[in-house]
């Protein structure tokens, strides 16, 4: 497996690009909602600039499918950057109670939960994520630790439990107890 540098100018302009395709879609579906209200308020009115008002909506549909498509195809090269440092800090963290498969999935996943919150004026792009993922991992390796443990404790719970027990006609009876 070859291992891919992110470099992070490069990074943070993919991120931004995303932020703003993402801004430019939610600006041009608002723009569409508000053409098709004004349009519909003015046909009941029955004013006549219903026309006019028809090709600025066709206008902004036709603007908010360009936005759009541009917000996919950010997403998608966001999703790559993101699964490339997911998978770079799998292969050097290496906890190990996490699947690693499991692992670079979710790294890409706190990316995207992240991804708002993100402003290049205050940090920089690959420490930001990196610390996301990292903190992320070590909550999953905590997770995981804390299950083994009372998986064990439960176990070993059983285990005293069914030493110390007897089951007579149906009920338990405990050997320790004094009426044997």
């Amino acid at each position: 497996m070859k291992s891919e540098y992110l470099n992070n100018r490069t990074f943070e302009n993919i991120i931004c690009r995303f932020q703003q395709s993402k801004k430019d879609r939610a600006k041009h579906k608002l723009l569409i909602d508000e053409s098709e209200n004004t349009t519909k308020r003015k046909s009941i009115r029955g004013e006549v600039s219903i026309d006019k008002d028809k090709q600025m909506l066709n206008g902004y549909i036709e603007e908010y499918a360009v936005s759009n498509n541009q917000h996919d195809t950010s997403q998608l090269e966001l999703a790559s950057a993101f699964y490339t440092l997911s998978q770079n800090i799998v292969r050097y963290a290496k906890f190990n109670l996490i699947d690693a498969d499991d692992a670079v999935q979710e790294g890409v996943m706190i990316c995207f939960d992240k991804i708002d919150r993100f402003d290049p004026r205050k940090g920089k792009a690959f420490n930001y994520m990196t610390t996301c993922i990292l903190n992320h991992f070590r909550q999953l390796y905590r997770t995981a630790r804390n299950y083994n443990e009372l998986k064990k404790k439960y176990h070993e719970f059983l285990q005293v439990k069914y030493s110390t027990t007897m089951i007579r006609n149906g009920k338990e009876v405990h050997n320790n107890s004094k009426n044997n």
